[in-house]
């Protein structure tokens, strides 16, 4: 039966209930759209939209919700790449997010277990990039996207997915004693806003795919063509434009689910609903290994028995969820995170 934790405005009580498994559990968190409120709407609205369309036989419809839907992303990209100034929701989205890999980055370099290795792994159903930009701001946190950027010639790099849980070591030239560099593994099952397609190779291209014009929009050919340029896979109906694409999803879901077959294996999940039913069907089949954790980050109260609803046969499932009245947002998550933080530190 699924655990539930009320928890107060005291972090550091949360903090004692989180520690535990961050401490000595090969640490993965699952982030879905809910993270990147304020500056994206959550991809449950664009999902029901669909989803309806669909049923009523207006397919084209749909992919020009779609359009509209990867247009918004885009123009996030952009601002994040070429505005020097944020507007405010971005700014908000950004600040999370730099901050959640900052106190991920923090937590694998103090916690005191050497036999895990210093990594983390980050599965994200985004398209946006956020994760990415902050990433690239903060030069001392080391990001794994699975390209292989061995060669600086280029900003098309390779889809290069054996390098995902490579390990990193410094090591001192006075005592030639290695220590392992914190890792973070981005893994995007659902693609992101860069990801193209070069001949049979999956690449991580620098430059967005231009939006349409209006016209272009009234046209079923151009709407194809767009979202057939994007390495996406679309909300809720599994839509693939070509082989290569169902492959690349179905190999980072395995990857999803060999992390959770690891021992001693701990997910947080925060801003993901777990309608995808691939996603909850690996899950659930995860848990079976009786040393896997799954912790569930509740954005309101209501959300709480939604979650229990879904993993009601599960015992190794706990949901961490606000008073009513009240929320978890990405602060509030990071937050509790950071209370984690002296835990480890003094543990």
């Amino acid at each position: 039966m699924v655990r539930s934790h009320i928890i107060s405005n005291d972090d550091e009580e949360t903090a004692k209930i989180l520690a535990p498994y961050i401490q000595s559990g090969n640490l993965n968190f699952l982030i879905g759209s809910g993270a990147s409120l304020p500056a994206i709407k959550t991809a449950g609205d664009i999902e029901k939209k669909l989803d309806k369309l669909i049923k009523d036989g207006k397919a084209k419809e749909a992919d020009r919700e779609m359009v509209g839907f990867i247009e918004a992303i885009g123009e996030t990209y952009k601002q994040l790449k070429d505005d020097p100034i944020y507007s405010d929701d971005l700014d908000e989205a950004f600040n999370n997010y730099s901050n959640f890999i900052s106190i991920v980055d923090q937590i694998l370099f103090f916690r005191k277990n050497e036999i895990l290795p210093r990594q983390a792994t980050i599965f994200s159903t985004n398209y946006d990039m956020f994760i990415e930009f902050a990433a690239s701001k903060s030069p001392s946190i080391s990001i794994n996207d699975g390209f292989d950027r061995s060669s600086g010639q280029s900003e098309n790099f390779a889809f290069a997915p054996e390098k995902y849980f490579d390990r990193t070591y410094r090591a001192s030239s006075l005592y030639a004693r290695r220590v392992e560099i914190p890792t973070i593994n981005l893994i995007k099952p659902h693609g992101s806003l860069n990801w193209t397609k070069r001949g049979s190779d999956l690449i991580y291209n620098a430059s967005a795919v231009q939006p349409l014009t209006p016209a272009e929009k009234a046209d079923p050919v151009k709407v194809s063509e767009y979202l057939s340029k994007h390495f996406l896979i679309m909300p809720n109906f599994r839509k693939f434009h070509e082989t290569l694409m169902e492959r690349v999803y179905y190999d980072l879901l395995r990857l999803f689910s060999k992390s959770m077959e690891q021992e001693n294996v701990a997910l947080m999940a925060f801003g993901f609903s777990f309608s995808d039913e691939h996603i909850l069907d690996i899950t659930k089949r995860s848990l079976r290994n009786p040393t896997s954790q799954l912790i569930i980050f509740a954005y309101s109260h209501d959300d709480i028995a939604l979650y229990q609803a879904k993993f009601a046969k599960h015992r190794n499932v706990s949901v961490i969820g606000p008073p009513a009245g009240t929320n978890i947002n990405f602060l509030r998550l990071n937050n509790i995170l950071s209370a984690v933080l002296p835990e480890i530190k003094n543990g």
